[in-house]
């Protein structure tokens, strides 16, 4: 049981891995009874924080962009919480998304990058609508039951641990057995290059340059839009839109790989397509189309609401 709890382990998901830096700063955290984290984020909490400390299991999506108006923009939107998102403006928060405008928010962009041009070349516009359909609070209680969906980060990049799940399936004959443990210990051996270049991958923030982030790692894919270019680490489920020279916005997971690989993530029954604009998508999805599960009591076996 232990050696499977370590291969677990191996390959990080998304920005914290298996678990959180020991020196990472966090919002207040309870457990419930449950064994489930309630994180408490209030109005002097930092936005990347945030972000960093949201697990991979629990997020759909997460970015950081400079609009057209200088404000640095931070949002994470959540697939196990009665909250959609969080919103942060120039790194304080703002305010909550409605787990209806968050699955809108997300199934827009992604539809859009998939049949006309990818959405960060209109991300101001996008993120200014965003803004408009934050609801203002100074505190939000989030509760995260540990299941994961399609929609997480830690799904979408699943295929980085298909290796690494194929380990623990031995086989009782000696010859494969040695062949799958020493592809284990090769696995441990790169574990800390992965870590390490995760690492810094997300230690990349808008604002910095092409250059630092080509440094940093050669992109494994790129899309080539007007006056910029997006720069996609799928296996490390990030994405960088880098304009004139300069990192504009840092996203997870890649919407232009899963725009291309895995487009049904972006699909939702009753769907208005055409509406799917920087102006009008938060009209695009049915409002029946969200189930809004009832509030229970801190412990309870379902989601908290906002404070």
């Amino acid at each position: 049981m232990n050696m499977t709890t370590n291969l677990l382990c191996v390959i990080p998901f998304a920005l914290l891995g298996c678990a959180s830096s020991a020196n990472a700063e966090k919002p207040i955290t309870t457990e419930a009874a449950d064994g489930a984290n309630v994180f408490i984020v209030d109005a002097n909490a930092d936005a990347r924080q945030i972000l960093n400390a949201v697990p991979a299991e629990s997020a759909m999506e997460k970015f950081q962009m400079t609009d057209a108006n200088g404000r640095r923009i931070a949002y994470v939107a959540f697939t196990d919480t009665q909250v959609g998102g969080l919103v942060f403006v120039n790194g304080k928060l703002l305010g909550t998304v409605s787990k209806h405008d968050a699955q809108a928010f997300y199934d827009c962009r992604g539809y859009v990058t998939a049949t006309t041009r990818h959405w960060a070349i209109d991300a101001s516009q996008w993120a200014d609508s965003l803004v408009k359909a934050t609801t203002p609070t100074d505190k939000v209680k989030l509760y995260f039951s540990g299941d994961s969906t399609a929609h997480s980060i830690k799904e979408v990049n699943k295929n980085d641990t298909e290796m690494l799940m194929s380990l623990l399936s031995f086989s009782i004959n000696p010859v494969n057995i040695l062949k799958k443990l020493n592809a284990a210990r090769e696995s441990m051996r790169e574990r800390e290059q992965y870590k390490k270049t995760l690492q810094s991958l997300s230690a990349i923030t808008p604002g910095d340059s092409e250059a630092q982030l080509a440094k940093t790692l050669e992109p494994e894919d790129v899309f080539f839009g007007e006056n910029g270019l997006v720069m996609a680490y799928p296996n490390f489920a990030f994405e960088y839109y880098v304009s004139a020279g300069s990192v504009r916005l840092a996203q997870q997971p890649s919407f232009y790989r899963a725009s291309r690989a895995r487009p049904a993530l972006f699909y939702a029954a009753g769907m208005n397509w055409a509406q799917c604009t920087p102006q009008g998508w938060n009209t695009a999805l049915p409002e029946a189309a969200i189930e809004i599960k009832p509030e229970l009591p801190l412990g309870g076996k379902s989601n908290a609401a906002s404070l």
